[in-house]
């Protein structure tokens, strides 16, 4: 790592970390290549901004604890304006309490892709589920319209909230379905049933939950919470990962609340942004 300043590797990723887990991991893998372009370490606080650059692509992450600085504000000004006729993608992960960095990336012509957080699931296994009516069931090619159905119903309301596609499940249908059977052939898909009628579903990577969705006519029933569970333990047992992490958008309140009456802890906090080059 190239840096101009005495602050420690480990203290460099706990705070990406607090950006998010993900964020940690991947700075992990480059440390060799990233740079710290401001630090602070200070009985103010600590802080760092810094950029790991790849072959096509260049990340930025900036986690203070105070962001109103003008001497960090106008490096990071200087920074973006520099890089902003680059060839690579060019992409800005903060921490979600930095405002004022976040307004001043954006109008750089940094957009927001998403905000919200990283929750941890680290407590015992819920054991002893009482699924009532609820019938797991296979995937199957011929029940594609179901899945895209549900997908693109249950997720409906938070693309309109942030402004994204509605049909995105149904407009790459055969796609998805592809991806569904592959999951469901490495037993990291599984969903639930009332009479025939599709309920919901869930789907995992390694130690995240990546997508736990229920069909709104069945919202508000408890069914959230009882495949969540079942999620849970699944991974436990099935795929021996003790830690289990989820992301969920910040305008997503209710999810979040669910997550965290079963047991979830907010880890981390963070707004993702992606340079958006005039045409």
């Amino acid at each position: 790592m190239q840096e101009n300043t005495s602050i420690s590797r480990e203290t460099i990723l706990d705070l990406i970390s607090e950006i998010s887990p993900m964020a940690r991991d991947y700075i992990e893998k480059t440390f060799g290549n990233a740079i710290v372009l401001y630090a602070q370490s200070s009985k103010d606080g600590q802080g760092v901004f810094l950029k790991a650059p790849s072959e096509d692509l260049c990340v930025y992450y900036a986690h203070f604890l105070d962001d109103s600085s003008s001497t960090l504000l106008n490096t990071i000004s200087e920074e973006l304006s520099s890089t902003s006729a680059s060839p690579l993608e060019l992409c800005f992960n903060v921490h979600g309490k930095n405002k004022r960095i976040i307004k001043l990336i954006q109008s750089k012509g940094y957009v927001l892709d998403m905000e919200g957080y990283v929750l941890r699931y680290s407590a015992s296994t819920p054991f002893d589920i009482d699924m009532g009516e609820l019938e797991t069931g296979v995937f199957m090619p011929f029940m594609r319209d179901d899945f895209v159905a549900l997908f693109d119903a249950a997720y409906e309301r938070l693309n309109v909230e942030n402004g994204w596609d509605t049909k995105s499940y149904s407009k790459k249908a055969e796609h998805f379905c592809r991806r569904l059977s592959e999951l469901y052939e490495r037993q990291s898909m599984q969903s639930f049933w009332y009479k025939g009628v599709l309920v919901g579903s869930y789907i995992v990577d390694e130690s995240y939950i990546t997508d736990i969705v229920v069909h709104p006519s069945f919202q508000s029933k408890g069914y959230g919470s009882l495949m969540l569970k079942h999620c849970i333990c699944f991974m436990r047992e099935k795929k021996g990962v003790s830690d289990i992490y989820l992301r969920v958008t910040k305008s997503n309140s209710g999810a979040k609340r669910l997550y965290e009456r079963n047991g979830f802890c907010v880890i981390s906090h963070f707004s993702e942004h992606t340079y958006q080059r005039k045409k």
